[in-house]
């Protein structure tokens, strides 16, 4: 097991060059960072994916992180997608929603 902290500092090191840079809000809500995680594999590579399309996708406004047991979101107010495409990129533990005026949300379970 890993704590869920590292996982989050090794993802978000890798983008927040970018985020400062293009002048994206980013926002971290992780009240709890004793979290550990089983499969820590498939949590890093979901945070990655999900953090990679909030950054390459929202031109300005905000991107937040928010962790809380058993659960990740990812939300970015600078993407909007159908909801067809949101059905079909989600599964058992990657959820996606859009919505207009209101961005994207991808939940990691």
């Amino acid at each position: 097991m890993e704590r869920l902290v590292e996982i989050v500092n090794r993802v978000c090191k890798k983008y927040l060059p970018t985020i400062k840079n293009v002048g994206i809000t980013f926002d971290l809500d992780f009240p709890d960072t004793t979290l550990t995680v089983k499969d820590k594999e498939r949590i890093e590579k979901d945070l990655d994916r999900g953090m990679k399309s909030a950054v390459s996708r929202t031109k300005k406004g905000t991107i937040k992180l928010s962790i809380k047991k058993g659960e990740i979101s990812i939300t970015d107010t600078g993407t909007v997608i159908d909801k067809t495409t949101c059905r079909e990129i989600s599964n058992d533990h990657f959820i996606v929603k859009s919505r207009v005026g209101f961005g994207t949300t991808i939940t990691i379970k």
